[in-house]
C-alpha cells in the first residue's frame, strides 16, 4: 500500500477541517479565508525548499510539510486577530494591517 497519496488526502483534509475550525471560532467566512490564503505560499515554500536541497517526496518530507502549513496558518490567525484588535481601536482599515505585521506586536 503507497504511503504518500494517503498523507496527501490528510493533508487536503487538514486544511478543510482547519477551514471550518477557523470559520466557528471567528464566526466568519472571510476571515478563513484570508488565512488560509497563507497555505499556496507555505507549499510554495516547501516545493522550492524541496527542489533546492534535492530532497524526495517522501513520508517525512510530508510530515514536515503538515508541520509547516500548521505553522504557517497559527501565524496567519495572529496575524488576523491582531489586525481586527488594531481595526476596533483606530477605525483605519489601511493602517490596522501594517501595525499588526509590525515587530512591536509579535508575541514575545
Amino acid at each position: 500500500m503507497d504511503v504518500v497519496p494517503r498523507l496527501l488526502e490528510g493533508l487536503v483534509f487538514a486544511i478543510v477541517l482547519a477551514y471550518l475550525l477557523i470559520v466557528v471560532n471567528f464566526q466568519s467566512w472571510l476571515d478563513p479565508f484570508i488565512i488560509i490564503t497563507a497555505l499556496p505560499a507555505a507549499l510554495a515554500g516547501i516545493v522550492v525548499f524541496l527542489f533546492l536541497t534535492g530532497t524526495t517526496l517522501s513520508v517525512p518530507a510530508l510530515m514536515g510539510a503538515i508541520m509547516s502549513i500548521g505553522v504557517a496558518t497559527a501565524n496567519s490567525i495572529l496575524l488576523v486577530s491582531f489586525a481586527r484588535e488594531r481595526l476596533g481601536e483606530h477605525g483605519d482599515a489601511t493602517t490596522a494591517p501594517v501595525e499588526a505585521a509590525s515587530p512591536a506586536s509579535a508575541p514575545c
